[in-house]
C-alpha cells in the first residue's frame, strides 16, 4: 500500500501506525460517554472512555539539535529505563528505529526491541497489542572505521496505531482498551476487530496443504460481511536475507495448495524504511483469506488493508516462522550473478580429533579418521543425498525438511545436521528471473539462501559457523550474510545489510574447499535447560583487521595466501578444539 493509500486509512479510521513522534503526543479528551446501561444498550455496553494510564511521551529535542539518536541525554523520562550510552531496548524518539547512534558490543548479535518510548511501558514491557506485537530484534552494526552501534532496525515488530477503535484490543497501547480519542465506545459492537495475538507457523511447510491461514472474515462482527468488502491488498514483509536476494524468499496463496506459483508482485519499498523486500497481492487475486508460506525461520509482518462501506481499514498481524533447534542462513550479493559461496556449520567441541590435522571442509583427516566429518557443509551434509556427517544425533522426519521453499529431496528422513539448498553448487548458477522459491528454469533454480539445521543439539554442544568463497564468475566482490536462529528466533544478523547500510565483509579471492577466503563467522554454544534451548552466540573478531575484506575488527576474512595453510584448520594452532570465539581467527 502506498503512501497516498496509508494516509487516506489514518483520516478514514484513525488506526494507521503512529509517525510523525517528533513531539510529546497529547491525549485527547474524548467526548462526554453516554451512559453505558447493559439494560438498554442493544449493541454493546464499552466504558473505556477517557486516556489510559500509560502515556506516550516521545523525544523532543533541544531547538537547533543536530542529534539523530537516542543517546545524548535530551529524553530519558524519569521513573522509566534510561538510555544511557548502550539505549535501553525502546523507540524513544518515535521514529521507527530503537538505539540509533547507541554503542554496543559484539557485532552481529541481537537482542530484544520494542518499537515504543521507554515511558509507554509497565515494569520495563508494552502494555496491550504492543506487548507482543511491537517486540522485535535489534543486531549490532559496524559501518566503516566508526564504533559498533545498534543497527536501529528492530525486524518484526510495529509501532502503537494512533488510535484504539470500538473493537476489543488496546491497539494504541495506552493501558486501556477501545479509548479512541474522538470517539464514543458506549453502546457500541465492533463491526471490525483486528487481531492482537502473532501467529506461529514452520518453514518448509507441505505444499498442497499449507497449514497457515489467515482469514480477515475472521475479524468482522458478521464473517459474511466480508464477502461485501473491495480492495483487499495484502503486504508481507520479510527479513534479512531477503533484501539482498534477488526475490524474497517467502510467498502467497490464495488457496492452501501451495504448488503454483504464488500471487502478487515485489516490493522494494515496505517496513518502517521503506527499504524492505516483499510481496504484495491485491484484489481481485485475493480476497478475504491468504495462505503464506515460508521457507526460513525469523519474525515477518503481514498487512491487510480493505474498503468496507466506503471506509478504508487496515489490520497488522506478526507472523512468527520457528523451527527446533540451531540454525544458520547464509546469503550474499553476487548470487544471481553466478558467484558460489559456501555456508558451514563445524562442531567443535566432544569430536575426535585426527592428529591435530581438522581443517574446515574436511580435508586432512588421517587414515583413522577418515569418516570424522566434523564440519557440515555441501559435499557431505546436502540432505538429498543422504549426507554423511555422522555427529551422532537422531534423525528427524521428512516433513521437516522436505515441504515448501526446501531443495531437499530425501525420502524419508531428515538428517541432523543437513543443508537444504546449495546455492550456485551442483546446481549450477541460480536464476535471477525465477521468483518462485519453489520454482526452475533452464537457466537454474531460484536464487535462495544456504540454510545448515540441526534440530536437536545437546546441552554444552560448540559449533563454528563460517562461509567459504568458493569460485567467482564476474568482477565484484560478494559481500555476505549470516543469520543464526535458536528455536526460530534470531540471535545473530551479522555482515552485508543494504537496510542498514554496511558493506563489510567483503569477500575477494575465491579458492574452492581448500584456499581463498573464508569468513569465520562466531562461534555457538546450545545451552539446554528445562527442556528449552537457548543460544549463546560469539561474533569471531580480528586483531589485525585486513581493511580490504574485514574492514575494521568486527569481521575475520582468513586468507590462504595472506594468513598461511593454517587459517583454514578448524583447531586452534596448538591442535586444540576452538575454547573462544576469537581463536577461529587466524590473522
Amino acid at each position: 500500500m502506498g503512501p497516498s493509500a496509508s494516509a487516506l486509512v489514518a483520516a478514514a479510521v484513525g488506526i494507521a501506525l503512529a509517525a510523525g513522534c517528533g513531539a510529546r503526543s497529547e491525549l485527547l479528551v474524548p467526548p462526554p460517554a453516554t451512559v453505558c446501561d447493559p439494560s438498554t444498550c442493544t449493541t454493546g455496553c464499552n466504558t473505556s472512555s477517557g486516556p489510559g494510564p500509560v502515556e506516550r511521551d516521545c523525544v523532543i529535542y533541544p531547538t537547533g539539535s543536530d542529534s539523530d539518536n537516542e543517546c545524548d541525554g535530551h529524553h530519558d523520562t524519569p521513573g522509566f529505563a534510561p538510555n544511557g550510552t548502550t539505549g535501553n531496548g525502546f523507540d524513544d524518539n518515535c521514529n521507527g528505529l530503537v538505539d540509533e547512534g547507541c554503542a554496543c558490543e559484539g557485532v552481529g548479535t541481537t537482542k530484544p526491541c520494542y518499537l515504543v518510548p521507554a515511558s509507554q511501558t509497565v515494569d520495563d514491557l508494552p502494555v496491550g497489542w504492543c506487548a507482543e506485537n511491537s517486540k522485535g530484534t535489534v543486531d549490532c552494526a559496524q559501518q566503516g572505521g566508526s564504533p559498533p552501534m545498534w543497527s536501529g532496525q528492530c525486524r518484526g515488530a510495529r509501532p502503537p496505531l494512533a488510535s484504539d477503535i470500538c473493537a476489543p484490543g488496546d491497539f494504541d497501547c495506552d493501558g486501556k482498551d477501545e479509548n479512541p480519542p474522538n470517539e464514543n465506545c458506549a453502546c457500541v459492537s465492533a463491526t471490525i476487530a483486528c487481531p492482537t495475538t502473532p501467529l506461529t507457523t514452520v518453514p518448509y511447510p507441505a505444499p498442497n496443504a499449507l497449514p497457515l491461514v489467515v482469514d480477515a472474515s475472521t475479524w468482522f462482527s458478521n464473517p459474511a460481511l466480508a464477502s461485501t468488502v473491495t480492495d483487499w491488498q495484502w503486504s508481507l514483509t520479510g527479513g534479512d536475507c531477503d533484501n539482498i536476494l534477488p526475490h524474497p524468499s517467502f510467498g502467497i496463496y490464495k488457496t492452501a495448495d501451495g504448488t503454483g506459483n504464488p500471487i502478487g508482485s515485489q516490493s522494494d519499498t515496505l517496513g518502517m524504511t521503506s527499504k524492505q523486500h516483499g510481496v504484495i497481492a491485491s484484489a481481485p487475486a485475493v480476497k478475504s483469506s491468504v495462505f503464506p508460506a515460508f521457507s526460513l525461520s525469523g519474525d515477518y509482518v503481514l498487512d491487510a488493508s480493505w474498503t468496507f462501506q466506503g471506509v478504508p481499514y487496515t489490520c497488522s498481524i506478526k507472523i512468527q516462522v520457528r523451527a527446533p533447534g540451531l540454525r544458520a542462513e547464509g546469503c550474499w550479493s553476487t548470487e544471481a550473478l553466478g558467484d558460489d559461496l559456501d555456508l558451514h556449520m563445524a562442531k567443535a567441541s566432544n569430536f575426535p580429533l585426527c592428529s591435530g590435522e581438522e581443517d574446515w571442509s574436511d580435508l586432512s583427516p588421517d587414515a583413522n579418521c577418515a569418516n570424522a566429518n566434523e564440519d557440515c557443509y555441501y559435499d557431505d551434509c546436502i540432505t538429498d543425498n543422504g549426507g554423511d556427517t555422522e555427529w551422532g544425533y537422531s534423525a528427524g522426519l521428512a516433513a521437516e525438511c522436505t515441504g515448501w521453499g526446501s531443495q531437499a529431496l530425501q525420502s524419508t528422513t531428515c538428517t541432523n545436521p543437513r543443508l537444504d539448498r546449495d546455492a550456485n553448487g551442483e546446481s549450477g548458477t541460480c536464476d535471477p528471473t525465477v521468483t518462485n522459491p519453489n520454482g526452475m528454469s533452464a537457466n537454474g533454480p531460484f536464487c535462495g539462501s544456504e540454510n545448515i539445521n540441526l534440530d536437536n543439539p545437546a546441552d554444552g554442544d560448540v559449533f563454528a559457523v563460517a562461509m567459504r568463497f568458493y569460485s567467482q564468475t564476474g568482477s565484484t566482490n560478494p559481500q555476505p550474510h549470516v543469520n543464526v536462529y535458536c528455536n526460530g528466533a534470531r540471535v545473530l544478523s551479522t555482515g552485508y545489510d543494504p537496510v542498514a547500510g554496511n558493506n563489510f565483509p567483503q569477500m575477494i579471492e575465491a579458492g574452492e574447499d581448500s584456499g581463498g577466503d573464508m569468513w569465520k563467522v562466531a562461534l555457538v554454544t546450545t545451552q539446554i535447560s528445562n527442556g528449552v534451548l537457548t543460544c549463546n552466540v560469539v561474533p569471531t573478531p580480528s586483531m589485525m583487521p585486513d581493511p580490504m575484506r574485514d574492514g575494521s575488527n568486527a569481521y575475520c576474512v582468513d586468507n590462504f595466501e595472506a594468513d598461511g595453510a593454517n587459517s583454514q584448520a578448524l583447531l586452534t594452532a596448538t591442535g586444540a578444539e576452538p575454547t573462544s570465539s576469537p581463536e577461529l581467527c587466524f590473522h
